[in-house]
């Protein structure tokens, strides 16, 4: 992206070219990879032959299909919200625009973004250009597949329980979890239910660390102080906390992922960061409990409450199969059962955010097998059929939501079948600077973005 921005700036290219090619791109491969959701080339096209200010001004992006376009649908994944237009841009979506940056489509999503993998009735599957027959993750894959395959340098993102880190580490990007409250548009998010957060998916960090420069708010009553344009590794040792285990289970990862995150630990090692082992701050196997139970009542009221936003019934029977499952077991979660589950997620929490006191960096798996198929976690598959291999196989990002922290998957290898594996880091609230320095160290040690997929239409 910041390739783009320097040719940009010396006259070596114009916003309509680079536009055109991620148009050309992206109608090249979506016929194999489903990444888009709704088309806006036409309005794209037009926005290249307009003005326009900001760091990243002229660059090709994709927006999630979940944030409010004006005039363009918002669909969130479901059939039943196909119609829905929303009338005004979203306060990250006027960020975006005024960042400078050019969507040329939505990007597509699980429904209502509540998946791991992006599959949906709507759109259908949503495949990864590292193999096709393997998800990009989610709730972030569409946008996640197309930078993956070059079609753009970054796309939105947004991430309720993971969905930045869970589309990154599947197609070997950066993914960039933002604090809670450091976004424009977030200024008041200040509570353990504020868990969603917007971002971004790319290939390096710089092009990460300038989308978060140009997308935090700078308001007088933000939560953290603005962070300057991060452009250099870090430059003192780090006190780095491991974990791999699955939080339900207490079993290792398989051999694969321990393998790369073993890999990364000797690395940060050699780098002269102290790594050890750590366990964690509070009971797994109780905190899993209480997060379904959170999840299933929290998901059933957080869609009423959308249908009453934005004017549309939502009924179960409108659903796909996985999500009216979900819905129906939110409806066995009570409203003192909810709360007793958000009290428990919120000492949860507290504890975690104590344990970063002690150190500098949490660092975890990101999932903890090789990336699964297409289907596994399909919208045919009943909820409570699911609920346990989801959680088991994505349950290290959660956490992060909760307690407000910044965290930032990294590509730091690959399966024995040559598929991506990322490693997750996470720090204090509002230390996205400290991350993103460590990524460009960590970056420049093993130079990822040389690696590309077999779906590979970028340099052009």
């Amino acid at each position: 992206m910041m390739d783009m921005r320097d040719a940009l700036e010396a006259g070596r290219t114009t916003p309509t070219v680079l536009v055109e090619r991620a148009i050309e791109r992206a109608e090249a491969v979506n016929s194999r990879l489903n990444f888009i959701a709704w088309p806006v080339f036409e309005r794209a096209r037009t926005q290249a032959l307009e003005p326009r200010a900001g760091r990243l001004a002229g660059i090709p992006t994709l927006i999630k299909d979940m944030i409010n376009e004006k005039g363009i649908p918002a669909s969130w994944g479901a059939a039943v919200l196909r119609n829905y237009i929303p009338t005004e841009d979203s306060p990250y979506t006027q960020a975006i625009s005024d960042a400078g940056l050019i969507s040329i489509a939505r990007s597509s999503m699980p429904e209502l973004g509540l998946n791991v993998a992006t599959e949906s009735p709507l759109v259908g599957p949503t495949r990864n250009p590292w193999s096709l027959d393997h998800t990009p993750g989610g709730s972030s894959g569409g946008g996640a597949a197309a930078v993956a395959a070059g079609v753009v340098p970054v796309a939105h993102a947004s991430d309720g329980l993971g969905s930045i880190r869970h589309g990154a580490a599947p197609c070997g990007l950066v993914g960039l979890k933002p604090s809670r409250g450091r976004n424009i548009g977030d200024e008041t998010m200040r509570s353990i239910s504020d868990l969603g957060v917007n971002g971004c998916v790319s290939r390096t960090v710089r092009d990460t660390a300038a989308w978060l420069e140009a997308s935090q708010t700078r308001r007088p009553d933000a939560a953290f102080t603005p962070v300057p344009f991060v452009t250099a590794p870090i430059d003192r040792k780090l006190r780095i906390r491991s974990y791999s285990a699955i939080m339900r289970t207490g079993e290792p990862p398989d051999a694969s992922v321990g393998r790369v995150f073993a890999d990364t630990i000797d690395l940060l090692g050699r780098l002269g960061h102290s790594v050890s082992d750590g366990q964690l701050p509070f009971d797994g196997p109780g905190a899993i409990d209480a997060l379904n139970r959170f999840i299933e009542g929290r998901f059933t009221r957080q869609l009423d409450l959308l249908s009453n936003q934005i004017g549309i019934s939502i009924a179960p029977d409108d659903l796909e199969y996985r999500s009216a499952t979900l819905v129906a077991a939110g409806k066995g979660i009570g409203d003192e059962i909810f709360s007793a589950a958000t009290r428990q997620m919120e000492g949860i929490a507290a504890a975690y955010l104590d344990s970063l006191n002690e150190l500098d960096i949490w660092m975890t798996p990101v999932f903890s097998t090789e990336i699964v198929r297409i289907g596994v976690f399909g919208p045919d598959v009943a909820w409570f059929d699911q609920r346990d291999h989801l959680v088991d196989y994505a349950g290290y990002c959660w956490i992060d939501n909760f307690a407000g922290t910044p965290s930032i998957s990294l590509p730091l290898g690959f399966s024995d079948n040559g598929l991506p594996v990322g490693v997750q880091f996470a720090t204090r609230s509002g230390g996205e600077a400290t991350l993103l320095a460590l990524a460009y160290q960590l970056e420049a040690a093993l130079e990822w973005w040389r690696h590309t997929p077999p779906i590979w239409v970028g340099n052009d």
